[in-house]
């Protein structure tokens, strides 16, 4: 993989950062899409072999410290969803948008559940919230992500 691709997926990320920290009213502040997840998720399918598990490092303490929640949390999640893709990488490259649609749903469902635990072990005023509702925004953009994502790969050459 050429230099310049990593880093245009360094901007894509930079810019789903942005997004993720965007403030939004509160009556759709539940409808958010998790940002870093789909840029993450089409960074790995466009090249597995660079885009690791290791990525789930940094970009795991980054959304902790945006999200205040405990150092570890997202990592333990981002790493869970890379694993996750990495095995499944072949197939998801057969599957159609509708089958791609589900799997994304799945995993982002997955890390909504599992940063929901963590916070619940620990603290002692849990919420109840909606952990589908983000999840479901996220499958409904992911393909316009992955779409934009592979036509500016064309687009400029980082094949």
């Amino acid at each position: 993989m050429k230099l310049h691709s990593i880093v245009y997926v360094m901007i894509m990320l930079f810019v789903a950062f942005v997004l993720e920290h965007l403030p939004l009213p509160a009556m759709v502040d539940w409808f958010q899409p998790a940002w870093v997840m789909l840029v993450v998720t089409a960074a790995v399918l466009a090249a597995p072999s660079v885009f690791g598990v290791w990525l789930a490092i940094p970009l795991g303490l980054m959304l902790d410290v945006e999200h205040h929640t405990l150092l570890g949390t997202h990592i333990l999640s981002m790493s869970l969803h890379i694993f996750i893709l990495q095995i499944l990488y072949r197939r998801m490259m057969m599957f159609n948008f509708l089958q791609q649609t589900g799997v994304i749903f799945l995993l982002v469902g997955v890390q909504q559940l599992l940063v929901y635990w963590s916070v619940a072990l620990v603290s002692e005023q849990v919420t109840p919230v909606s952990l589908w509702t983000p999840a479901l925004t996220s499958a409904l953009v992911w393909p316009w992500v992955y779409a934009l994502g592979h036509a500016a790969r064309v687009r400029l050459n980082l094949r």
